[in-house]
């Protein structure tokens, strides 16, 4: 009978590891694939029509009239989609868009498709500073993608126009976007932003 000696059994385990080496690198590798086809793409590939000015500005002001009026001077209105896998990349810039809106005492609303109240009340008990409201995806024949948000100036126009955050993870450093539009929106020399060339991790709102 061969008994196994130690020389042998050292490279059977280094076998047996290199094995679950390449297992864990195939997985991952096909992962990666799988969220760069189904999430990484360009913020307007989607919806072309957004690439278009007029059109967003047409689009916005029907939104307007599907929602409640504002209760401050300028409003930032969100787009989240609660099941999107991309929120938990976009969740800093949200935060942080959410905080700009307290310093600059500006209303601050997220709007989200087909949900029920339960999803509404754990939304808002997770968002308190935030109002989030429901709005199905069959009131307007053309949506963006999510995430991505929308400022209202004073007089309802439309001050932003874009997503959260870039980059495959949201990760580049554009968490001050909103804030400054905030801050320059006090000017009379504000102009509309249309943030809308990029690349990131993005869903569609009405799949």
């Amino acid at each position: 009978m061969n008994i196994p000696t130690p020389e042998k059994k050292k490279n059977r385990f280094v076998l047996f590891v290199m094995a679950g080496l390449a297992i864990w690198l195939i997985c991952l590798l096909s992962l990666a694939s799988w969220y760069q086809n189904n999430y990484i793409q360009n913020f307007t590939d989607p919806t072309p029509d957004f690439l278009n000015s007029e059109f967003t500005d047409r689009w916005f002001k029907t939104l307007l009239k599907k929602l409640p009026e504002k209760s401050t001077q300028r409003r930032i209105i969100q787009l989240w989609k609660p099941d999107c896998l991309c929120n938990r990349f976009a969740q800093r810039h949200a935060l942080n868009g959410i905080e700009s809106a307290k310093q600059s005492e500006t209303e601050h609303i997220t709007l989200i498709p087909n949900a029920s109240e339960s999803d509404i009340q754990a939304l808002q008990a997770l968002n308190p500073d935030t109002k989030v409201l429901t709005l199905k995806t069959n009131q307007l024949a053309t949506w963006p993608t999510s995430p991505s948000v929308f400022i209202e100036g004073p007089l309802s126009q439309l001050l932003y126009f874009g997503p959260l955050g870039f980059g495959a993870f949201c990760s580049q450093p554009s968490t001050g976007v909103i804030g400054q539009i905030l801050e320059s929106s006090t000017t009379t020399k504000a102009k509309p932003f249309y943030n809308i060339i990029g690349k990131g991790c993005f869903c569609n709102w009405q799949d």
